[in-house]
């Protein structure tokens, strides 16, 4: 395991609105118009970055009304919204409209311009603090210049637009980028498995990372959503699902020669040892599932354990060691509730929970 202090991962992004990095794009193109000498105090910058991102987004979504232009960002019905509102109004007037929509969010409108500007905050977020293009005077850095000095689409990376980004993300986010990239290739040869959940476990194991834990792992999950889209934004494996060699030229000049080795076999290691095992237990799962949800039931919705065992063709001790461990991984996706209520002449077995015996299982699937 690595030493957590040497783990280079982002703590916290937000789905949907930090998984688009052509944001990255637009937040430093603002600066390099608009800001480039510092013209836009510190305290109006939000504000200013707003209205130019609405006006963009508005002019770009007028000429494919009926269609959605890319993934995380505002609706053209949240956007139009705010435009209507706000463009067209003085300085101080587009201020204290947003102000108050912020602080009240009442009306649809209200609600459109807090949403479209919490996106936006989120745009300028990622740029300056998560990845780190911008200086703390709202200045860009060497990297943001070279951003900004290519040509440009709004909505498709160029190839060295990629490679800007890519060199950015390895440095702020490595071990969990990574990582995640690599178990892209497991999804292909393991189709019963969440890579979510795959990733969310080997963080936990082989980086020691465990701040999910405290929070919750939906929000991993969150995370590892937005870092997918990146995956896919800066084309970043080939159709094997390996790493490009572009990208690898990119993390070996960077000084990660070494790293990238030794996250890549924690992966494959991880594979062999964790994740063929784990989908085989998913198999045995799928399985348990479907017998409980078409086999008959007793009036209070309780199936004998005997019943499925006889199904699954397992015997008294195999099935013993199968629904303690379906029990254990499981009882946070479901609700599993059971008793030991059986007719004396039935003959049927009893297996244990932790050290509880029972004999029928009524299982329902948590929020619903």
């Amino acid at each position: 395991m690595f030493n957590l202090e040497s783990i280079i991962y982002i703590k916290s992004l937000h789905r949907p609105y930090n998984q688009n990095l052509n944001s990255v794009k637009w937040v430093c193109k603002f600066i390099k118009d608009k800001n480039s000498n510092n013209e836009i105090s510190k305290s109006d910058f939000y504000v200013e970055f707003y209205l130019y991102l609405i006006k963009k987004l508005y002019n770009l979504y007028k000429k494919n009304p009926n269609e959605s232009l890319t993934h995380g960002i505002p609706s053209f019905d949240s956007v139009k919204k705010s435009y209507d509102t706000i463009i067209g109004l003085s300085k101080e007037k587009k201020k204290r409209i947003i102000n108050e929509s912020l602080a009240k969010r009442e009306n649809e409108f209200e609600k459109s311009i807090f949403s479209t500007y919490k996106a936006t905050s989120y745009f300028i977020n990622l740029t300056k603090d998560k990845l780190e293009f911008v200086d703390h005077n709202n200045k860009l850095k060497d990297i943001g210049e070279k951003l900004v000095s290519y040509r440009s689409n709004d909505f498709k990376l160029s190839k060295k637009e990629r490679e800007v980004l890519f060199s950015s993300i390895i440095k702020s986010d490595f071990h969990f980028f990574l990582s995640l990239s690599l178990l892209q290739k497991v999804q292909k040869k393991v189709k019963n498995l969440s890579i979510d959940e795959i990733h969310f476990e080997f963080l936990v194991e082989k980086f020691g990372i465990r701040h999910f834990r405290y929070t919750e792992a939906s929000n991993e999950k969150n995370y590892s959503k937005v870092r997918e889209h990146w995956i896919k934004d800066l084309d970043f494996l080939d159709k094997n699902f390996n790493v490009k060699k572009a990208f690898l030229d990119i993390i070996f000049n960077e000084g990660f020669e070494e790293s990238y080795k030794k996250v890549k076999k924690l992966v494959d290691d991880y594979y062999k040892e964790k994740i063929v095992l784990k989908s085989k237990f998913q198999e045995k799962i799928d399985f348990f599932i479907d017998i409980y949800e078409t086999t008959p039931k007793n009036e209070l919705d309780f199936l004998s354990l005997q019943d499925i065992a006889d199904q699954m063709k397992l015997g008294k001790k195999s099935f013993q060691n199968f629904i303690s461990e379906f029990y254990e991984s499981e009882k946070n996706k479901y609700n599993i509730f059971f008793n030991n209520v059986v007719q004396a002449i039935s003959g049927k077995n009893q297996y244990f929970i932790r050290n509880r015996p029972v004999v029928n299982i009524r299982i329902k699937e948590l929020n619903k």
